[in-house]
């Protein structure tokens, strides 16, 4: 979208954009029209079509927007200078309560059931998903090069594993998972992961 907005545009963008999460997270992809976005936006159908032209734009930048959120919260692990603290930052990040909604979650899930089928959501998705895990990469190698521990790519990978399978519960689950808890299971699991440092995690 165009980046010159007036702030009223960004702010009638950013509450349209609230409404798709509204919506997809309610009515899931396949039901999500922009008569009910405008709807749950309280504003007109044209309004709608007037900043995003069709709902496939719409979704699209929903998309894109939420992974820049998700990139700029987690970006900020990596500024810690010890390895562990980025790595452990990093899980965090993945359940703060900017990310880690019941609403977001279901968008998530409800964008990644139609990546297979629509190559702009893959081509989004994936793109997020190969920069987030080249961080959490690098900083696992970073963490076993200074502290020792197993190796770095399998470490990355089933760190991240633990979270998809918490996210996947959370979002099947509901409120039986809380995300506190959630957060606490993950960090048991990187306990585990790595005993030798598991009294600073």
């Amino acid at each position: 979208m165009d980046k010159q907005l007036s702030p009223t545009s960004q702010r009638m963008q950013r509450r349209i954009i609230d409404a798709v999460v509204e919506t997809v997270a309610g009515s899931g992809l396949s039901g999500t029209t922009l008569a009910l976005i405008a709807r749950n936006a309280g504003v007109s159908q044209g309004v709608v079509v007037f900043h995003f032209k069709t709902k496939d734009a719409l979704l699209a930048e929903t998309l894109h927007r939420l992974s820049g959120e998700y990139h700029a919260i987690w970006q900020q692990a990596l500024c810690a200078p010890d390895p562990l603290d980025r790595v452990t930052g990093l899980v965090r990040a993945d359940f703060s309560p900017e990310i880690c909604t019941p609403k977001k979650l279901a968008l998530w899930f409800a964008f990644w059931g139609e990546a297979g089928a629509e190559p702009l959501y893959n081509a989004i998705c994936a793109r997020s998903e190969q920069i987030r895990y080249e961080a959490m990469a690098g900083a696992c190698a970073d963490l076993v090069a200074r502290h020792g521990g197993p190796n770095p790519a399998l470490l990355a990978e089933t760190i991240d594993a633990m979270t998809d399978g918490l996210w996947l519960q959370m979002h099947i689950y509901g409120t039986r998972v809380r995300r506190a808890a959630a957060l606490e299971t993950a960090l048991a699991h990187l306990r585990l992961l790595l005993p030798g440092l598991a009294a600073r995690i």
